[in-house]
């Protein structure tokens, strides 16, 4: 008997296919179409009583029936084959046992791929190989439901082994590294039954939210095609993300036998191999001086680890540059290139933290950890008052030519390296994280009114001392706010600034003044956050408020200590507007609630309501009655420490 190549396939490529590839569910015209491996189905429809007869007596047959028990076993012989061409995919309707003209056009078409005779006869040999054939189904079955079992194919295990069933064997040989031909040749099989075999994962797609989608997102964060913060939400962030992965591996030459498009749909085999432990996003060579988007995902990778501290672009300069190269120390890459073992090295799950990271020249304008860390020494030396917020602006350019002033004051030899404000090198960063402060002189006189400031800015910034207090004059204020510290840092109580009680305060280990409530404004966010501390002094978060604050930069941002109630109605002359419950936070500032025309709660303005979680206020902090009601109730005056930042 003749078998030829595509039979020798056949035998293990079968027929119609089983309802969809990962989810999607085909419909009666796509089944029709998947009937024929060589995709030519055919779609028989009822035949009239009349023209069926008409074909019996028409079409030639096998063996001639003249007895009536002869005519039914050649009928049953007749289904039979029908219901082999069926299942093989080369028939599409119910098996009747009438032979008429589709019957014959699908044996025709069988024997000719077969390297039969094609008379379209149902004749011996055709039998042979049908039946040899359909007992292949078992066995496509299990293979069927094994990709169904995995996730590549939906529906049930029919035996009909058309396009949609050869995609999701295609797809499963993609994802094992066989090659795809979507015939299941001994290697698929063996691979395909045994322990290793890959299940597909969920799909997740834009609003799903959960703990799969931070595993997502952080594994995007790992390969540097997500900037934000892994938070759970399939947004269009993780979107955009998944979208960039996806053509990073068209440019690998992986996406199209894997199947995958750049939807910004995370598929399941997007996710299989995003999760893959061997996967290597590796695509090509980086060189000083290169741009592009394979730079920009070196750079955030760098910065995640903790190298780089300016925001990451798509040029390779010389920082860059730098802090690839104090990962290779920290990794002990071998060689001088930024080439494959370079790149998977640094994109590993295992990739080393830095300790710091490469430091680099700021100017004003700035932004990032290097700009934090010069703001929290000048903090912590006394030089400023300004709360850290990594953004290199005035208040920070104050702080360092309060500093420069200091230095020259003393006679400091290094007081030239900030000389500028607006700018620091690294050889001053350094040293304002090194040693300075502790080298500078601390014996302290009432006269000496630049140690003194110092100390009132730093105790300020404890929150032992107003703003208001700090005037270079060493007088009982100061010295009530010495004492205060002395004893929360278990110090002599002695109300004067020796050598110990200046060590500890100008240190980052100094004790804050612990207070009932802790009342924090985020203008970035619009929300008051309150803490109340315990008898330990730890404090807790125990309210979250919705606020407006002041349009532009209306609202002053610092550490605040004077606050109090003020009146339960509380009119605003100059803008002919009314308010309930208004608490002092500084001068005219106040936090109050929403506003009324009059002074009765029928004359609401709802646009001042709407407007929570926004801009929008002339300077303070409106909320609603209901939070500006506990925070006149529960914060007295001495209380309650207010920080906007």
């Amino acid at each position: 008997m003749k078998y030829t190549i595509k039979t020798m396939a056949v035998l293990v490529a079968l027929g119609l296919a089983v309802t969809g590839v990962n989810g999607f569910a085909e419909s009666g015209a796509q089944q029709a179409a998947d009937v024929s491996i060589a995709g030519q189905g055919v779609e028989s429809s009822p035949e009239t009583e009349a023209s069926q007869e008409a074909a019996v007596q028409q079409a030639p047959q096998a063996d001639t029936a003249s007895s009536g028990e002869e005519a039914s076993q050649t009928r049953t012989r007749m289904a039979e084959a029908q219901q082999h061409l069926i299942d093989l995919g080369y028939l599409y309707g119910a098996a009747d046992g009438i032979y008429g003209p589709m019957t014959a056009a699908a044996l025709k078409r069988f024997q000719g791929e077969h390297g039969l005779e094609e008379t379209g006869e149902l004749n011996d040999a055709t039998i042979e190989v049908l039946s040899e054939l359909a007992a292949k189904l078992g066995d496509v079955r299990a293979l069927q439901q094994r990709l169904i079992d995995l996730g590549y194919l939906n529906g049930s295990a029919d035996g009909a082994f058309g396009a949609r069933s050869q995609a999701a064997l295609k797809q499963f040989q993609a994802v094992h590294g066989l090659e795809a031909t979507g015939l299941p040749d001994d290697e698929t099989r063996e691979v395909l039954f045994s322990d290793g075999a890959k299940s597909l994962p969920r799909r997740l797609r834009v609003g799903t939210k959960g703990d799969e989608v931070i595993a997502l997102q952080e594994k995007l964060i790992q390969y540097g095609f997500l900037a934000a913060e892994a938070d759970g939400s399939y947004g269009t962030r993780t979107s955009s993300a998944v979208t960039r992965f996806q053509k990073h591996l068209q440019a690998q030459g992986k996406a199209e036998g894997l199947g995958v498009e750049a939807t910004g749909e995370a598929t399941p085999v997007t996710l299989l191999v995003l999760y893959d432990p061997g996967y290597s996003s590796y695509l090509e060579d980086i060189r000083a001086g290169d741009e592009g988007s394979e730079v920009l995902r070196v750079e955030r990778r760098l910065s995640g680890l903790g190298y780089m501290d300016a925001v990451p672009d798509e040029a390779f300069d010389e920082y860059a540059v730098s802090a690839a190269e104090a990962f290779r120390a920290a990794a002990g890459i071998q060689g001088s290139g930024y080439d494959r073992a370079f790149i998977d090295t640094l994109f590993s799950a295992d990739a080393p933290v830095a300790e710091h990271f490469v430091m680099h020249a700021i100017a004003f304008g700035d932004e990032g950890t290097a700009v934090r860390e010069v703001q929290e020494a000048l903090v912590n030396g006394g030089m400023t008052v300004s709360m850290p917020d990594g953004a290199y602006g005035p208040g920070l350019a104050q702080g360092i030519g309060q500093l420069h002033e200091y230095l020259a004051e003393i006679g400091s030899p290094r007081a030239f390296l900030f000389e500028d404000e607006n700018t620091l090198s690294v050889e001053a960063q350094q040293l304002l994280a090194g040693k300075l402060f502790s080298s500078l002189p601390v014996a302290f006189t009432a006269s000496d009114t630049y140690m003194t400031s110092r100390i009132q800015r730093r105790l300020h910034t404890l929150y032992y001392l107003s703003k208001s207090k700090i005037d270079g004059s060493y007088g009982e204020k100061t010295r009530d706010a010495i004492i205060a510290f002395q004893k929360a840092n278990h110090l002599p109580q002695s109300g004067f600034p020796d050598t110990m009680t200046l060590d500890r305060l100008f240190s980052s280990y100094a004790v804050y003044k612990v207070f009932p409530y802790r009342v924090e404004v985020s203008i970035d966010r619009q929300r008051v956050y309150v803490y109340e501390s315990d008898e330990s002094g730890e404090y807790t978060l125990t309210q979250t408020f919705t606020c407006s604050t002041g349009l532009g930069n209306s609202t002053p941002r610092g550490i605040f200590l004077d606050g109090g109630p003020c009146n339960v109605w509380h009119h605003f002359s100059k803008f002919d507007v009314w308010a309930r419950y208004s608490y002092t936070i500084e001068g005219d500032i106040m936090f109050h609630s929403v506003l009324y025309s009059e002074k009765n709660t029928d004359s609401l303005r709802e646009n001042s309501l709407y407007a929570l979680g926004q801009k929008a206020s002339h300077g303070c902090v409106r909320l609603s009655v209901k939070s500006a009601r506990w925070i006149f109730e529960h914060c007295r005056p001495g209380s309650t420490v207010i920080v906007i930042y």
